[in-house]
């Protein structure tokens, strides 16, 4: 490095981007500009509108999929009252929405009672829990926040609720339903955008619309059996932190996977092997304190080395 200027030289320049096993370090791809092209264009504007499409045309028979799921489930857990539907509108087409019609209860002084030993079990777990375990801490401390809030309203408040179990059962896979049909466009402005191949990018839009279209069903009836079977207490901690935030986290883990796909693109690093192999790296004698010599440093006068001086054996200095 130049001591003037600060800049690497030509010699030291290749070596700033290499491990320390000699690997190239690549950049992500996220940080490098890619230019606008016509292809990138049509991926971002015609696949996202291809998927919508598709997701609209298939709605009807989806949402009859989900009716028939409910009723074959609806028995075996217990839910009351039957399946029906709603048909909502949604510009372009309507679609009718199936829920289950069974009642969720106030909560009783036992149910009280439980949901403050929940709370502070969730507290002490979120007190306690260390190293590994830190981000276990975090979402115990939060669950136990809400649960707090929804104990100390339902302690000193009286029914009824605002909301009812049909009509929050209803909007959950309502707010889902939209959820589909926008997914193609969210994976279009956060994933289509990066140099991935077309199977690549067409792989990721059907792996979150299908694992959406499952979720969603079964997120509903389990909603509808804890609540249905705890009452309503259950349903502050449901809705903020296992309702859409659920189904966000679940492109959140798709998309991570999908960054680390090698995609032989332009903004994808094709040298990222180390000059040595492992098997050489490893056969390697590893250190140990005994083989490590130690530089200290000397803060008395220095010592005069003793031997040849001056080029002359037994000189004196």
């Amino acid at each position: 490095m130049s001591r003037i200027t600060g800049k690497l030289s030509r010699r030291t320049e290749p070596l700033s981007n290499r491990g320390f096993r000699g690997g190239k370090i690549a950049p992500h791809r996220a940080m490098i500009g890619l230019e606008l092209s016509w292809t990138l264009v049509i991926d971002v504007i015609v696949l996202p509108v291809m998927f919508a499409t598709v997701m609209l045309l298939f709605l009807d028979p989806l949402m009859a999929r989900w009716r028939a799921f409910f009723t074959v489930v609806q028995q075996p857990l217990g839910l009351t009252g039957a399946v029906t539907t709603r048909v909502i509108d949604l510009g372009m087409a309507t679609t009718a929405v199936p829920f289950f019609t069974a009642t969720a209860g106030w909560p009783t002084a036992g149910q009280l009672q439980g949901g403050w030993l929940v709370t502070l079990l969730l507290a002490l777990a979120g007190s306690l829990l260390r190293g590994r375990f830190t981000p276990f801490a975090y979402l115990a401390r939060a669950l136990a926040v809400l649960q707090l809030t929804a104990q100390l309203w339902f302690t000193f408040a009286t029914p009824p609720f605002a909301y009812n179990l049909p009509d929050y059962i209803n909007g959950l896979l309502v707010c889902g339903v939209v959820i589909l049909l926008l997914a193609p466009f969210l994976v279009a402005f956060t994933f289509y955008i990066f140099d991935f191949q077309l199977w690549q990018k067409a792989a990721m839009a059907l792996m979150l619309l299908g694992h959406l279209a499952v979720l969603l069903p079964l997120q509903a009836t389990v909603h509808a059996w804890l609540l249905h079977r705890f009452s309503l207490l259950a349903l502050p901690i449901l809705f903020l932190v296992f309702g859409v935030l659920l189904d966000v986290f679940v492109y959140v883990a798709l998309y991570g996977w999908g960054m680390s796909w090698r995609s032989d693109g332009p903004l994808d690093a094709a040298d990222r092997r180390p000059p040595a192999s492992a098997a050489r790296m490893l056969n390697r004698a590893r250190p140990t304190p005994s083989s490590v010599r130690a530089i200290t440093p000397s803060f008395g006068s220095p010592s005069i080395p003793s031997g040849p001086a001056n080029g002359r054996d037994g000189g004196q200095v």
